[in-house]
């Protein structure tokens, strides 16, 4: 999808794109305008309660920034502060891990809209206390599995999954369990469960996941408010890896 760059002079470089293509731009008392399709459009308008939309298509605001203090150091990212106004939510990914935080989970402080990072929520990662493993399938008796031993910190919910031919195939939800076997609301289409074979529980990766460690942080953040919206500044707590 084509689109256009900011340049900035004062900034002495690229500061932003936008998804769209005018065929002329200009500005004129410090108003921007475009020509598109023989239209002339005026971007700026700050009595227009209609923002972001482009040539009749709506689109959503996007702010994307780079948290890389001391660059040669990991570290692990505790927290997101916001100051300014709008409802945004928050896609953060580093060297390592993925993970959002929703608008739901800022909690407003004085003048600022703090939110903790939540762990890591690939569904691939094996890191944190989000995998459990609880060896062979012993038995399968329609939704019912039977294994050595199932952890005593598995919960009604969690993911079942098991391991052949070096993959990882999801099983299906577990509906209740005891400490040795296993009971699914259903099982996964296309999935057949294999006696002998090893199983692991996940839980949910982002409460039960790895922490959000890396040497640097990239955030998105989208605004969900509709209007105009103001943000200030972004912040974040880290502290350094000791792994």
């Amino acid at each position: 999808m084509a689109e256009t760059l900011t340049f900035s002079e004062k900034n002495k470089g690229w500061t932003g794109e936008s998804p769209f293509t005018p065929g002329g731009m200009t500005s004129l008392n410090n108003r921007f305008f475009t020509l598109k399709d023989g239209q002339l459009y005026l971007h700026n308008d700050k009595e227009n309660p209609v923002v972001c939309n482009f040539y009749g298509e709506q689109f959503t605001p996007r702010i994307k920034t780079v948290f890389n203090d001391i660059p040669d150091s990991d570290k692990i990212f505790k927290t997101l502060i916001t100051e300014g106004d709008g409802k945004w939510k928050a896609f953060v990914e580093t060297n390592f891990v993925k993970s959002t935080v929703r608008t739901s989970e800022f909690v407003t402080k004085e003048s600022r809209e703090f939110a903790y990072l939540r762990q890591e929520e690939s569904e691939t990662s094996t890191q944190g206390g989000a995998v459990q493993g609880i060896g062979n399938i012993s038995t399968i008796n329609n939704l019912i599995i039977t294994v050595g031993k199932v952890p005593d910190n598995t919960n009604n919910g969690d993911a079942l999954f098991q391991v052949y031919n070096n993959e990882s195939k999801f099983i299906g939800i577990i509906d209740s369990h005891t400490k040795t076997t296993i009971t699914l609301n259903s099982i996964a289409k296309n999935m057949i469960p294999r006696q002998g074979y090893f199983c692991y529980i996940r839980k949910v990766s982002r409460i039960e996941g790895a922490e959000i460690r890396g040497y640097y942080m990239e955030v998105t953040l989208e605004l969900e408010s509709t209007g105009q919206a103001e943000l200030f500044a972004i912040n974040t707590n880290a502290v350094k890896s000791g792994i």
